[in-house]
């Protein structure tokens, strides 16, 4: 589509055609679930693979990337077919993808590496279908009902978002639930256990109560942990809770030993000292004992817990679950999905456009791809260089051997970086220039430039940086946080617990909160209503800043912290999204600019990921979620100085 063509275009108001009522909230649903399932839901799957949290939030993030790239993807999309094709095509497609993620996922030595490539394919498609999706949404509305279903259509991405987020984990943490089993001592042997308030204390600071000596223990696995019927925690010979890995499909216990899977932990046994007995606990005259043991009186025995089904197979069948619910509604979006007359398809020349586009393209993502990996290795060998003298930094040193390209070398750890650098540098540079010259002259470069010539570029691009930067921190933050152990600083809910927050109560917050954001913006005005807006979507974080203190394991009191985050975010968003689609009307190329917008938005939320899962590994939850509310300042005051204007802003020429 031209500029002049797509410029000149009326959209359609709903009252003259199909009601979007029938199409809207559909498409914003499918448009969310490939985002959650990559984004968000593969992060526990890997958690329960047994992947490091650095790794998964890295990694994670970084397959995430094609939604931040949208802007050099969407001149793809306007010049190769109608937003309608672009719309259904997409989503067939990401039907098959979805549905043969549960077999890769059945790999479980090799999920990680397989999932991650496949994974990424699929983010492709989904961002190239978003595209086309908001591209369709600016054509088919007025400004004045953009604006009024702005609530509703965030409310929908997020209802889909979060019910992917809240049905997967759930479906997969009732199948992979344990049964109930025993531990039992006789002779003077006994069992340790502790509430969740000795669990959580400092090592140093242990109160002189919370714990109990046991003879016989009924213990079920509650949220990742070896818990009695009482709540008591059962402690191992290093006087901590045992943690039940992801992939352990059953527990054992026998000679004072529990089988976690392949994984063994001796169990917390004592004996009262022979000089004081019959004394309380308090008194310390109990004393660390082992099994078997000399004295003949003692026994110990226990009752195998089992998985209801296998760690990859509860997987396989949760993620198969959610393909049929997406494909359905696929369907009904190709039954409902009108054809406005707006959305034109392309011309011949710009059809011709399109291979040499798809060149300028790729040569981009490349020049992003070696140019990430150049910064990586810079970073990483300067983070191992600061951790060199600063041993609780464990996270930032570098480990020799070291892998490079995933095969494992005798190169150290400085000299892997040192060689990545020395091939990605040259690489990135080379590709520069060589988009420069494809650039010049052709359609992609001039949508490009016009909105980098935008009137308030500047203030609007640190807009899109820091606006979101806090949010994301959290977002890829809080499933770590809530699925860590409590000695990891986490709350240690199961996946069943997750899903049932996420789902549930975190699927209301955020649909209130999009509709009265949607409803304040249509109301009282973007520029009247934002700086509420901005402040309600960062508060929420100073409630899990309390929470990685207080370490709360009520469900009661997290789903009350969970509402708070997801209406603040739907409030919040639902401002960002109305933003940018005004930044985006403001030229002649919409659907690129826009692309652009939530390009730029997207590539600074894979940034805040990886350095979320960073902060998380050598500093833990509460340094993480304190720099994300300070990381939320700047966000608030770019609000001070992004232009407002609601007609035709002019465009530096």
């Amino acid at each position: 589509m031209s500029a002049d063509t797509e410029a000149s275009i009326n959209p359609v108001a709903p009252d003259s055609g199909p009601n979007p009522w029938k199409y809207v909230p559909v498409l914003y649903v499918l448009q969310a679930i490939p985002v959650v399932l990559i984004q968000d839901v593969s992060t526990l799957f890997y958690l329960d693979f047994g992947i490091p949290k650095e790794t998964i939030t890295t990694w994670t993030s970084l397959i995430a990337l094609p939604w931040g790239l949208q802007f050099l993807l969407g001149p793809l999309v306007d010049l190769s077919a109608q937003k309608r094709k672009w719309v259904l095509g997409g989503q067939f497609l990401l039907t098959v993808l979805l549905a043969l993620l549960p077999f890769l996922i059945l790999t479980a030595d090799k999920a990680f590496t397989v999932s991650l490539i496949f994974m990424g394919a699929a983010a492709f498609c989904s961002a190239l279908t978003n595209i086309a999706t908001d591209g369709f949404y600016l054509l088919a509305f007025t400004k004045e009902i953009q604006a009024r279903f702005a609530g509703i259509q965030t409310a929908s991405f997020r209802a889909g978002r979060l019910l992917a987020a809240g049905l997967v984990p759930f479906i997969a943490g009732q199948l992979m639930s344990f049964n109930q089993g025993s531990v039992n001592t006789g002779g003077h042997l006994f069992l340790k256990t502790a509430n969740a308030d000795y669990v959580k204390a400092d090592a140093k600071k242990k109160p002189s109560v919370g714990f109990k000596f046991v003879r016989s223990v009924n213990v079920r696995v509650d949220q990742g942990e070896l818990v009695a019927e009482d709540g008591q925690r059962l402690l191992s010979a290093e006087d901590k809770p045992i943690s039940v890995p992801g992939m352990a499909s059953s527990i054992e216990f026998s000679n004072g030993v529990v089988r976690l899977g392949e994984k063994s932990v001796p169990l917390g046994l004592y004996r009262q000292s022979m000089m004081v007995t019959n004394q309380s606990p308090e008194a310390g005259n109990w004393i660390a004992a082992t099994y078997p043991s000399t004295d003949p009186t003692d026994t110990f025995s226990g009752v195998k817990l089992k998985r209801r089904v296998s760690t990859p197979l509860a997987w396989f069948i949760s993620l198969l679950g959610i393909t049929l619910l997406y494909g359905p509604l696929a369907l009904v979006s190709r039954k409902s999905l009108p054809a406005p007359e707006s959305d034109v398809a392309p011309s011949d020349q710009q059809r011709a456009e399109f291979r040499p586009n798809l060149a300028r393209t790729g040569s981009v993502l490349g020049f992003y791809g070696v140019t990430y990996f150049a910064l990586s290795a810079l970073l990483r060998s300067a983070l191992h260089v600061v951790a060199g003298s600063k041993p609780e930094l464990k996270g930032w040193v570098l480990p020799s051997p070291a892998k490079f390209l995933n095969i494992q070398t005798s190169l150290t750890g400085i000299q892997a970086e040192v060689l990545q650098l020395c091939i990605c540098a040259p690489l990135a540079a080379g590709l520069f220039l060589i988009i420069r010259k494809l650039l010049v002259g052709s359609e992609m470069g001039a949508s490009l430039s016009s909105f980098f010539r935008q009137s308030g570029i500047w203030a609007i691009v640190g807009f899109m940086f820091f606006y979101r930067f806090a949010e994301a921190m959290v977002n890829k933050a809080v499933p770590l946080f809530l699925k860590d152990p409590l000695t990891g600083g986490g709350l240690a809910f199961d996946n069943s617990q997750i899903g049932l927050v996420k789902g549930t109560i975190g699927m209301i917050g955020i649909i209130c909160g999009g509709i009265v954001g949607g409803i304040l913006v249509s109301k009282i005005g973007l520029k009247k209503g934002f700086w509420s807006i901005a402040i309600l979507m960062h508060l929420p974080i100073t409630l899990y800043l309390i929470a990685a203190v207080a370490q709360p394991t009520s469900m009661v009191v997290i789903s009350v912290i969970e509402f708070a985050d997801q209406f603040g975010y739907g409030l919040g968003y639902a401002g960002y999204s109305v933003y940018l689609m005004r930044v985006a009307q403001r030229g002649n190329y919409p659907t690129a600019h826009y692309a652009i917008g939530t390009g730029i938005g997207g590539s600074i939320i894979a940034v805040a990921g990886i350095l979320s899962g960073v902060l998380v590994v050598n500093f833990g939850y509460v340094a993480t979620f304190t720099l994300a509310i300070l990381f939320g300042i700047p966000g608030v005051l770019t609000l001070l100085f992004i232009p407002h204007d609601d007609e035709t802003p002019a465009v530096t020429q």
